[in-house]
């Protein structure tokens, strides 16, 4: 028998907003597989046997022992939306005839209550992601996000960032009976922690509108002074600077700081690549704390740190588009080895500040084919008030050498 398989979108929870088309196809539905909570979204007389699951492969198997043709799979929201229709989607496909429906998106849904246009929105999901979307909201005057965690976390961390004076429109349980939709500074809930009680539900969105983004902007260099700092190695600002000039990483780059020290390149990187992921490697206790506690204060949600030496501590983690190495307890080549293992084409970046490791470098370059290398040489000199005069202090030499895997 010939199976119609119908991928639907079931919106907000309310059956009145599913559309003409979603209802159709759950009426017609020999076979319904959606999550628990979506039971209730049923239209009303539908005739197909509704099965819970979220798995893919559990789904597959459900669908190959019905005995009906036409077989619907709800999805929460839009279809297109943060959706798990793109998985099914890919188990499905070469099998069966496949027809995607639309839904109303929480989104959308929460645009059209509020009065606040999406089009122009950062939408962030914390949906099982680890995104630096504090980054965001500082650079975008709108931000959608759909929590992952608790309304008070996302508050809290506000308030920590300085962007107390954010705008949070609320929205609880949309299209439910007992939706709320509330508006309030991020700073006024912080100061009432019962309001924030009475909000918390696993059900909720908001869009976050930082009137202060315009005069934001992503930068290289954070000041020294910014850092956590102790006796552990530091990368200063303007070396820094350069080496994420130097990187190019994207916004959802997957990229390691190798040699972590105080976290400073770590943290910027975690700022530029905000989508993605970092990890920063380091092995030195001292280094930890401080690493941990940059980690904290520039609320990089995005940033993982691991303990260890490279190239061992490499071994779990997922390939990178861009690596940095600050610091390789000369075990420079086979951290090469091991980026390189993963990631053919992987970006390479090192700071070195001898002689020595440079033409080590320069050695391992030809070893391993690399290409697009690129050698620059920073000095830094700043200027020290001392009796009324400013003298200047030169900063270390520090050689920056990029390069890209051939993919050999």
């Amino acid at each position: 028998m010939s199976k119609h398989i119908s991928i639907v979108g079931i919106g907000m929870g309310n059956p009145n907003l599913l559309t003409k088309e979603a209802r159709c196809a759950l009426l017609e539905a020999d076979l319904i597989i959606g999550a628990k909570r979506m039971r209730g979204t049923l239209p009303k007389n539908c005739k197909g046997q509704y099965q819970e699951t979220c798995d893919g492969k559990e789904i597959l198997s459900m669908i190959e022992q019905a005995q009906g043709e036409h077989i619907a799979i709800c999805m929460s929201g839009d279809s297109g939306f943060f959706s798990g229709t793109k998985g099914i989607l890919a188990l499905l496909e070469k099998r069966y005839e496949v027809q995607i429906m639309a839904g109303i998106s929480s989104i959308s849904y929460l645009s059209a209550k509020s009065g606040i246009a999406w089009q122009d929105a950062c939408i962030v999901s914390l949906h099982g992601r680890k995104e630096n979307w504090i980054q965001a909201v500082k650079t975008h005057e709108k931000t959608f996000l759909l929590m992952g965690g608790s309304l008070r976390g996302i508050v809290e961390k506000l308030c920590m960032a300085g962007l107390d004076t954010c705008v949070l429109t609320i929205g609880i349980r949309l299209s439910y009976p007992d939706e709320k939709i509330v508006t309030a500074m991020a700073g006024e809930l912080m100061e009432k922690k019962e309001r924030l009680d009475e909000l918390e539900h696993a059900l909720s969105v908001l869009f976050i509108l930082n009137e202060q983004a315009a005069c934001a902007s992503a930068s290289f260099g954070i000041s020294d002074d910014e850092f956590v700092r102790g006796q552990a190695p530091m990368t200063k600002s303007e070396v820094r600077a350069v080496t994420m000039s130097r990187l190019h990483l994207k916004e959802n780059a997957i990229a390691y700081d190798i040699g972590a020290g105080t976290g400073s390149v770590s943290v910027e990187m975690a700022a530029q690549a905000w989508r993605g992921s970092v990890y920063a490697i380091e092995s030195s206790s001292r280094a930890l704390e401080l690493l941990r506690a940059n980690k904290e204060k520039f609320i990089a949600d995005n940033l993982e740190i691991v303990e260890g030496n490279a190239p061992d501590a490499l071994t779990p983690l997922p390939a990178p588009d861009a690596v940095f190495i600050g610091g390789s307890r000369r075990e420079k080549e086979g951290i090469l080895k091991a980026v390189l293992s993963k990631n053919a084409r992987v970006h390479i970046v090192m700071n070195l500040i001898s002689l020595e490791s440079l033409s080590e470098v320069l050695e391992l370059v030809k070893k391993y084919h690399l290409e697009h290398m690129e050698i620059t040489q920073i000095t830094a000199v700043r200027g020290r008030e001392i009796a009324g005069q400013h003298l200047m202090d030169g900063q270390n030499p520090v050689f920056i050498v990029s390069a890209d895997g051939s993919g050999l």
